[in-house]
């Protein structure tokens, strides 16, 4: 059954969507949509005189020129964090020379179009083992992408006249490069069960337990944990073993290599704050951090920052672990 159902998965194309996608009907247009109505809709007029593809060419308008068509110069390749901001989904793809695998496990081929379409977008065109087609539409944001994935009858209205559809916004933050990928032969399943067997571990059995001490550095936040991604953390201990000549080694020194090399996530600061504010310490404001590379000096009302020698913070953050101490 299992079989049957992730064929379909494929099939269909439902794992491009992964993210949760959302109809029109159900989600607010975003501003930029409903600004380029439209503009869609002369672009209309214009491909059907002209018989252009819209997907992989926009159509110039009456005071425009073919040379005034914007460049796809995007690069989209590696592993990137692909997370629905309405639903929170996340999953990992890794764009490899026209391969695309998804959290591991679905494997699709891909093309960029030369040039972006009439909204601004960088077209990817995705098709599955069975040639099925779709489009993830890509938009830089800063370092990352917002994207919107085109499947089914929003696909072939997209390729007729550039309608895009109103569905979730996906987020796209870079991971890292392909050549520090290790965990391709490793399924979804298992990365999500070293997950699990290790926050077990680290918060129901050591770090409550009787064997616990601060200094051998397996002190973690949940909210930092659960930041993490399996495939990071998978990597993590992969690289471990390595160095352990092939050893899994115990939780304990899975636990504390972790402790020691999980990534620094780009929003450590946002998660620490969310932890302080819980905290018996959320009377206390914040005046002022200073980054000491893989920890951070909080400074406060109560122990403010003067800048003198011997002016040492209220607590040291580990930026890896979210974890603090004074």
């Amino acid at each position: 059954m299992k079989k049957i159902i992730v064929f379909c998965l494929v099939l269909f194309g439902m794992t491009i969507s992964g993210c949760g996608k959302t109809t029109g009907e159900s989600t607010k247009i975003p501003p930029e949509s409903s600004k380029q109505k439209p503009k869609t809709t002369e672009t209309t007029s214009q491909s059907s005189k002209q018989n252009t593809n819209p997907a992989v060419k926009a159509s110039p308008s009456k005071s425009s020129t073919s040379s005034e068509i914007p460049q796809a110069s995007d690069k989209i390749s590696d592993v990137w964090l692909a997370t629905g901001k309405q639903d929170g989904v996340s999953s990992t793809w890794y764009f490899n020379n026209g391969q695309l695998t998804v959290n591991n496990v679905y494997h699709f081929s891909y093309t960029i179009a030369k040039n972006k379409d009439s909204h601004g977008y960088t077209v990817v065109t995705i098709s599955n083992k069975e040639g099925k087609k779709h489009a993830l539409l890509l938009k830089r944001n800063g370092s990352n992408f917002d994207g919107r994935t085109v499947e089914g009858e929003d696909y072939v209205k997209y390729l007729a006249d550039g309608t895009v559809p109103s569905g979730q916004i996906i987020e796209f933050i870079y991971q890292q490069k392909q050549e520090k990928v290790v965990s391709q032969n490793a399924s979804l399943e298992e990365m999500e069960h070293l997950k699990k067997t290790l926050r077990t571990y680290i918060f129901d059995t050591y770090m409550p337990g009787p064997d616990y001490v601060y200094a051998k550095g397996i002190n973690w936040s949940e909210n930092f944990y659960d930041n993490l991604t399996a495939n990071e953390i998978w990597n993590v201990i992969e690289e471990f073993k390595k160095k352990n000549n092939g050893k899994e080694g115990t939780l304990f020194e899975q636990a504390q290599y972790l402790s020691w090399n999980a990534p620094i996530k780009d929003n450590w600061k946002e998660l620490f704050f969310e932890d302080w504010n819980n905290s018996n310490n959320r009377e206390d404001e914040i005046v002022k951090l200073i980054d000491k590379g893989d920890t951070v000096w909080v400074y406060t009302d109560s122990v403010p920052y003067t800048g003198e020698k011997d002016n040492y913070p209220i607590e040291t953050v580990d930026k890896r672990t979210g974890s603090w101490h004074g």
